[in-house]
């Protein structure tokens, strides 16, 4: 029930950003290069081991017309689900509840 109210896994942007680099078929060395990023950061983000913070949907935006706010929503989606699977936040959330039905 939990997935139909919530949908799929949702997709970190990153996921979105490497198919359209791949597609265009551009290295992520000169991407970064270009962007001012280091590699290292550009990997984790199109590896979904970092976040995308605004300022970098801003410059995807600018070099690769991909939406920003549309990356931005995915990365909050993905943000989410991410916080509602981890159990110290999910028993605080648990405790907080009873506490509004008291309210």
């Amino acid at each position: 029930m939990e997935n139909i109210i919530q949908g799929a896994y949702p997709t970190h942007p990153g996921e979105v950003l490497k198919d359209e680099i791949e597609e265009r078929k551009l290295s992520q060395r000169y991407l970064a290069e270009k962007m001012g990023l280091s590699y290292s950061v550009l990997n984790e983000i199109l590896n979904a081991r970092r976040p995308l913070t605004a300022k970098t949907a801003l410059m995807f935006e600018a070099v690769l017309d991909v939406p920003a706010d549309s990356l931005m929503y995915l990365q909050m989606k993905y943000n989410l689900h991410v916080a509602r699977k981890d159990s110290s936040i999910v028993n605080r959330l648990k405790e907080l509840r009873k506490i509004a039905a008291l309210l």
